[in-house]
């Protein structure tokens, strides 16, 4: 059990956020995001040598209760605070302060680094900063299409907002490349002067956050605002590189995630399908659970949640060995986030289905863990981008990750089969670029899925969890691809169903044992887990009812009238 269990029955997470307007349920997920990072008790040590208390924040099953507050958790602590905290323990000993104000939630920290019109070309952002002859420096959104896009910068009752803003260094005249600069943003109440913030309509399904385009007109900065120096770099893109590594940290620890997000969807679906009956054709009330139907997605989900763990464990060694290339490192993390959130994408779809029409509703969270994991696969870095980076640099050997360590695995040679297929299809014409767009990309996402595979199943092995659990992950990720399985000859159709059938018999009757191993259920709200929960949330509902008329009491000589 994590320390944060103690704030579930507080009523800061028991408030129903449902219920309250936009405007209060942002500031509620600002104080949720508070409570959490507070109870953690993360340090400028923590975030800057990335311990297990940093890794371990991203997981606590608390994080999925508020898909706002936890993208305000990880803004706050990795990208903000993690980036700061690089140069306080360095170059910049002044930052030591504003780093411990932004972990004590004492000043809210934005990332802004993506424009409006630039997606993933961030490279080349437009927004520029010009140093002036009193040394200070004039940044300045030249077009609308430049401002920063998404980080939530609108003031928010009282808490002063710092941001951390790229923007393009110019220096008589030559462009540096781009850097980063510390900039107020607003005073909790009203915007900076020049800083201009435009809030964005919310996006779909998700709970709020005030995303917000964000544009500096001329806005004046002291010297002391660019984190670095002024020198001119031989390495420009590398520089850039390392100065938003934190978005690699963020792209494992939010692909995560997936981790608490399966083991509170599969609680509630598990609870429900236990509690939920109908009457078989011999006329006997049966759990819905008795079906295939339903335990299928269901195991499925539990056992991803498990290999998972391993999975996030390995990773994590992977990403903090410093011996390794940075590309390598990097790689891991994509490969983990892209089947992360592949687990749980699934799982959130085939699980809100059996629920029925309970499965649409935002009280029983699922469709908003949909939501938010769509918007996870693309923040710190979309999946899809990232698989073809990747795959791009594996083709051209520009570095290589960790082999199997089950070499003769299925999963394993299945992976290697798709990248030998990859090379000989850019092999066979003298134009690489023009092959791999075609006929390579569009597969990118699949083959980096299946590394994220073969490592979860590899960690899982190795890391020695439970038979059952493995063999019902090995089957599942065998039918994402089974025409390349039955093609090459390794299973047929029939033998892969013989598989899972086996495998889901031996984890069926751990079932409760195995949703007591999650730790999940004190975070857990849905009204749909047990009869008394949906009584209880039944009776916080409004009720509309036809008035009660009374009706007049007669003279007693009419109704004797009557009787006559």
């Amino acid at each position: 059990m994590t320390s944060t269990s103690q704030l579930c029955p507080s009523n800061l997470f028991m408030r129903r956020s449902e219920l309250l307007s936009r405007d209060d349920r942002v500031f509620l997920s600002y104080e949720r995001a508070k409570a959490i990072g507070l109870a953690q008790g993360i340090t400028l040590h923590d975030t800057l040598n990335l311990t297990q208390k940093f890794w371990d924040m991203h997981t606590d099953p608390i994080t999925v209760l508020d898909g706002g507050a936890c993208t305000l958790l990880t803004i706050q602590y990795n990208l903000v605070a993690g980036t700061l905290a690089q140069y306080a323990a360095t170059t910049r000993p002044d930052l030591v302060s504003v780093v411990e104000d932004i972990l004590r939630w004492n000043v809210i920290g934005q990332f802004c680094l993506t424009e409006l019109g630039r997606g993933l070309d961030i490279f080349r952002m437009r927004t520029s900063a010009t140093l002036l002859p009193t040394g200070e420096f004039d940044l300045h959104t030249p077009l609308p299409s430049d401002a920063k896009f998404m980080p939530p910068t609108i003031p928010v009752k009282g808490l002063p907002c710092v941001a951390i803003v790229f923007a393009q260094l110019y220096v008589n005249g030559e462009c540096r490349g781009p850097r980063p600069f510390l900039v107020n943003i607003n005073d909790g109440y009203h915007m900076c002067n020049g800083v201009t913030s435009k809030l964005l309509p919310p996006r779909g399904g998700s709970n709020p956050v005030n995303h917000a385009l964000t544009s500096f007109d001329h806005v004046c900065l002291p010297p002391s605002a660019l984190l670095g120096d002024l020198a001119k770099s031989d390495r420009v893109h590398h520089d850039f590189m390392s100065s938003i590594w934190r978005v690699a940290v963020g792209s494992l620890v939010l692909g995560s995630m997936a981790i608490p997000v399966l083991q509170m969807s599969s609680y509630i679906a598990a609870r429900y399908f236990q509690r939920r009956h109908v009457t078989s054709v011999y006329g006997i009330p049966l759990p819905i659970l008795s079906y295939r139907t339903q335990q299928m997605p269901l195991l499925h989900a539990i056992a991803q949640t498990f290999v998972l763990k391993a999975l996030y464990k390995w990773a994590i060694e992977q990403f903090m060995d410093r011996n390794l290339d940075a590309r390598v490192r990097h790689g891991v993390a994509a490969c983990c986030k892209a089947v992360m959130v592949q687990h749980a994408q699934i799982a959130n779809c085939s699980l809100s289905e059996r629920l029925g029409a309970q499965g649409l509703f935002e009280y029983n969270r699922l469709s908003t863990f949909y939501s938010e994991m769509r918007g996870v696969s693309i923040a710190e870095g979309d999946i899809l981008g990232l698989s073809m980076r990747l795959v791009e640099d594996t083709l051209t050997q520009k570095y290589t990750l960790a082999l199997s360590t089950h070499p003769d695995g299925p999963l394993a040679l299945h992976e290697i089969a798709l990248f030998d297929d990859a090379i000989d299809t850019v092999s066979s014409t003298s134009d690489f670029t023009q092959a791999f767009m075609r006929y390579v990309q569009p597969r990118c996402q699949m083959m980096v899925e299946s590394m994220g595979h073969r490592m979860a199943y590899d960690a899982a092995v190795d890391q020695g969890v439970s038979q059952c659990l493995v063999d019902l992950y090995l089957v599942n990720a065998i039918k994402t691809d089974a025409a390349w399985y039955v093609e090459c000859g390794m299973f047929t159709r029939k033998a892969i169903v013989h598989m899972e059938e086996a495998a889901l018999l031996a984890a069926l009757p751990h079932l409760d044992e195995l949703l007591a191993a999650m730790e999940i259920e004190p975070y857990v709200s849905s009204p749909i887990i047990s009869d008394q929960c949906w009584e209880e949330f039944s009776e916080t509902l409004p009720v509309y009812s036809s008035p009660q008329v009374e009706v007049p009491a007669q003279p007693t000589l009419v109704l004797e009238r009557v009787r006559l």
